[in-house]
C-alpha cells in the first residue's frame, strides 16, 4: 500500500487546499471567518478522508464522504464566483481540480468494489 501522501488524489487535494487558502484572501472580512474558514476546513477534511481511505480495508464510506466534501467546496467556490470574490478563471481552475479529485475518488471506489476480498 502506498503512502497516502504519494497518491495523485492526495496531491490534487493538497493543491486544492493551497488554492482555497489563496482565494479566501479576496473574501470580504465579514464573510472570511464563516465562508472562508468553511472552504479551508472542507479541503482539510478531504485530505484526511484520503488518508483514512488509504489506511482502511473498507474504503467506500470514506470515499463517499470525500466526494460529498468536494461537492461542498464546489458549491462554495460557485458562491465566491457569483459574488465576484474570485474571477471566472480562478473558479474554472478550482472546478478542474475538484472534478479530478471526484473522478479519482469514484474510480478508487469502483476498484475496491470489484477487487476480491483478501
Amino acid at each position: 500500500m502506498a503512502m497516502h501522501t504519494d497518491l495523485s488524489i492526495f496531491k490534487a487535494a493538497s493543491g486544492l487546499l493551497q488554492m482555497a487558502t489563496n482565494l479566501t484572501k479576496n473574501i470580504p472580512r465579514e464573510l472570511k471567518q464563516s465562508l472562508g474558514r468553511r472552504v479551508i476546513d472542507e479541503c482539510i477534511d478531504v485530505l484526511m478522508l484520503i488518508a483514512r481511505a488509504n489506511a482502511t480495508q473498507d474504503k467506500r464510506p470514506h470515499l463517499t464522504h470525500l466526494v460529498e466534501k468536494v461537492q461542498v467546496v464546489e458549491l462554495l467556490m460557485r458562491l465566491f464566483k457569483e459574488n465576484r470574490f474570485i474571477s471566472v478563471d480562478q473558479h474554472a481552475r478550482t472546478i478542474e481540480v475538484t472534478t479530478s479529485i471526484g473522478k479519482q475518488a469514484n474510480a478508487w471506489k469502483r476498484s475496491t468494489q470489484s477487487a476480491p476480498a483478501t
